[in-house]
This record gives structure tokens, C-alpha cells and sequence, in this order.
């Protein structure tokens, strides 16, 4: 019985181990390595654009293996889509065919990668348990030496309990990182591999909304462009037809009242001559008088006419002739009126100037007062110089004199 107990918990031990090796490296192989192959391809895609760019070679984009094997399906439906929009002048979004979706989530099973941590410290808590349970099971409390013989068992249980929580945490924790850390390597060459593409391969596409509002301008052009063109032509095929149809009863009609009214002309002109003979004879000659009377009052209306037209150019010539005249006094009003102005500032110059000489005069004849003054005080001094020196000589006289 111990041996099997002993062969029972080893092998639990190594199922336990083994579903959490196994668990990791499903997650390696399925999650992880898919991601940092796709990361790869991207980067290793910016640089062949860079290069045959450079060279000026034939776009390897255009090529279905551009983005290898993981990607080519994705790829050549892209390329597909693009020739058929580059014919209508359309820019294709490569966001639609190599995305977050295309790259990171459908190669990396994210739900599969979303469960393996989980599961992975589901399995270290289960053995945990079964270390646990076996330990117990294996404790004897029926006496103290049972007891403590069986207390090596209890801690290889707990041993084995606390080994594979640690091992499924442990694996849980790395598989986080290490896919956590290969998703954003992706994210990051998806990106780069955008920029790359819109500015060394083709034009970043116009947003769904500007492109929308583009594409039903240019379809309102179109359709205005059509009706028009449309109309055009079925006003002209109906003026042609028209015309086709009522050509033959126009001419008709043409005919028809041209032969008409010669005929009521003649007529016409046939009585009038019979009425105006008639009326001659009848008044003896006097209805010629009055033709001859009605022309000269008409030839005297034409050059009362010609006379009044005369005098209204005249009256138009004059009264340019006063509009100029009334700009020339409004120009020379303007201009006297500028003059007068300048002559205004002139005189405020002047007098600007004159109180500035009158000052200047005041404060030089003030100095020329102070000046006649400092002579007069000068002659004053020199005077009594004088005078001292004038009395001088006669003192120096009597006083010899008075020694003598």
C-alpha cells in the first residue's frame, strides 16, 4: 500500500507538471511565436520598400510573397481590391486587409491566449489541493508515533502543493508578459509598416466620411453633367424633328401670304389711286393742292424737328459745358480752400514765430539793460578811481613840503 500510494502521488505529480508544461508551451507555440513572426515579417517588409525605393527597382509591394506566407492571403486581396480602385482613381486603405485584427489577434488565438493564464493558475491551485489532500490523507492520528512518522509524508503533500502553484503562477505570469510584450512588438510594426507604406508606396486613403462626401460630389457632377448632355440632345433631336415636320406647311404658309398681301397691297394701293383721282376731280384739283400743302408741312415738321434736335445738343454741350465749369469752382473752391488753410498755418507760423523773436528781443534787451548798467556801475568805479588818483599826487606834494 505505501508503494502505490507512493506511485499513485508521483504520478499525479508528473500530470500536473506535464499539463502545465504542456499549457505553456501551447501558449508559446500557438499565441507568442505567431505574433513575433508577424512583427518580424513587418519589419523585414519596411525594409525591402526602403530599399527598392531607393534603388528605384519595380515595386516589390506589388508582389503576393511581399509579406510572406503567414500574411499572403491577406495580402493578395489587397491587391486585388487596390488595381481595381487604382483604375477608377481611388486609393485603397491597407488598414482593411492588414490590421490589429489580421496580425495580432486572429495569428495570436487572443481567446486562446486570454484563457492559457487562467488556466495555467487553475492547474498550480488543483495541485496545490492534491498535495494538500494527500498530505492529510497520509497524516495517522491515532497515536503520537503515527503521528509523527507520518509527518515527512505531510510535507512532501505540502512540498508538492505549494511546488505547483508556484510552477503554475510562475508560467502564468511569464506567459503574460512575454505575449503582452509580443502584441505590442506587432502592434508597433503594424504601424510602422503603415507609415512606410503610405509614404514610400502610395497615398494615405482619404477617411471613410471625406471620401463618402467626395465620391457623391463627383456623382452629383456626373449626374448634372448627364442630364444636361441629355437634354441637350432631346431639345436638339425634337427641334430637328420639328423643324423636319413643320418645314413643308411653313413653306406653304410663306407662300400663301406672300401672294396675299401682294394682292391686298395692289388692291389696296388700286383703290386709294381711284379714291384720291376721284377726290381731285371732284374738288378741281384741290385734293393735289392739299398733298402738295401736307408735304411741305411735313418737310417744315422734319426741319422743326432737325432744329429742336439741334438746340437740345446745344443745351446738352452747355450744360456739360456747366458741369465742367461747376467741377473747375469746386476744384478752384477746394484748392482756395487748401490755400487758405496753408495761409492760416503760415500765419500761426509767423506769429508763432514773431512772439518767439519778441520774446528773444525782450530777454536781449533786458540783457543790454543789465549790460548798461554793469558799464554805468563801471564808469562810476572808474570814476572814483579817478578821483583817488587825483588826489593822490597832491597829498604826496604837501607832504614833503611839510618836512621842509
Amino acid at each position: 500500500m505505501p508503494t502505490l500510494t507512493q506511485l499513485s502521488s508521483s504520478l499525479t505529480e508528473i500530470v500536473i507538471y506535464a499539463a502545465i508544461a504542456l499549457v505553456t508551451l501551447t501558449g508559446l507555440c500557438k499565441c507568442i511565436y505567431p505574433l513575433l513572426r508577424n512583427a518580424s515579417l513587418l519589419n523585414r517588409a519596411v525594409i525591402k520598400l526602403e530599399k527598392s525605393t531607393a534603388a528605384g527597382e519595380r515595386p516589390i509591394w506589388r508582389e503576393a510573397r511581399f509579406l510572406g506566407r503567414s500574411l499572403r492571403n491577406e495580402w493578395q486581396q489587397f491587391l486585388l481590391n487596390a488595381g481595381q480602385l487604382d483604375m477608377r482613381g481611388i486609393p485603397c486603405d491597407t488598414r482593411e486587409y492588414i490590421n490589429e485584427e489580421t496580425v495580432v489577434e486572429k495569428p495570436g488565438h487572443a481567446q486562446l491566449a486570454e484563457l492559457i493564464p487562467g488556466l495555467l493558475t487553475s492547474l498550480g491551485i488543483l495541485g496545490t489541493f492534491i498535495g494538500l489532500m494527500q498530505g492529510l490523507t497520509s497524516v495517522d492520528f491515532s497515536n503520537a508515533e503515527g503521528t509523527i512518522q507520518s509527518i515527512p509524508q505531510l510535507l512532501s503533500g505540502m512540498r508538492f502543493a505549494f511546488a505547483t502553484s508556484v510552477a503554475g503562477i510562475s508560467c502564468s505570469l511569464l506567459f503574460n508578459m512575454f505575449n503582452r510584450m509580443s502584441a505590442g512588438r506587432a502592434v508597433r510594426a503594424l504601424d510602422n509598416f503603415e507609415d512606410a507604406f503610405y509614404e514610400l508606396a502610395m497615398p494615405r486613403p482619404l477617411q471613410p466620411d471625406v471620401q463618402m462626401m467626395c465620391q457623391k460630389q463627383d456623382e452629383e457632377v456626373r449626374m448634372a453633367r448627364l442630364a444636361e448632355n441629355v437634354g441637350n440632345h432631346v431639345a436638339a433631336s425634337l427641334e430637328m424633328a420639328i423643324g423636319r415636320a413643320m418645314a413643308p406647311l411653313t413653306q406653304s404658309l410663306d407662300t400663301f401670304i406672300k401672294c396675299a398681301t401682294r394682292e391686298q397691297v395692289d388692291g389696296v394701293r388700286r383703290i386709294v389711286g381711284q379714291f384720291v383721282q376721284q377726290m381731285n376731280t371732284s374738288l378741281s384739283g384741290q385734293m393735289t393742292a392739299l398733298g402738295d400743302t401736307m408735304n411741305a408741312v411735313n418737310q417744315g415738321q422734319l426741319q422743326t424737328q432737325k432744329n429742336l434736335q439741334t438746340t437740345l445738343d446745344a443745351a446738352r454741350a452747355m450744360a456739360a459745358d456747366a458741369q465742367a465749369i461747376r467741377e473747375a469752382s469746386a476744384e478752384i473752391a477746394r484748392q482756395m480752400q487748401a490755400f487758405a488753410q496753408e495761409m492760416q498755418k503760415e500765419r500761426y507760423s509767423r506769429a508763432e514765430a514773431l512772439g518767439t523773436a519778441e520774446s528773444s528781443g525782450q530777454a536781449l534787451a533786458d540783457r543790454l539793460d543789465a549790460l548798461n548798467e554793469s558799464f554805468r556801475r563801471m564808469q562810476v568805479a572808474a570814476d572814483l578811481l579817478t578821483d583817488e588818483m587825483n588826489t593822490l599826487p597832491s597829498e604826496d606834494a604837501q607832504a614833503p613840503a611839510a618836512e621842509l
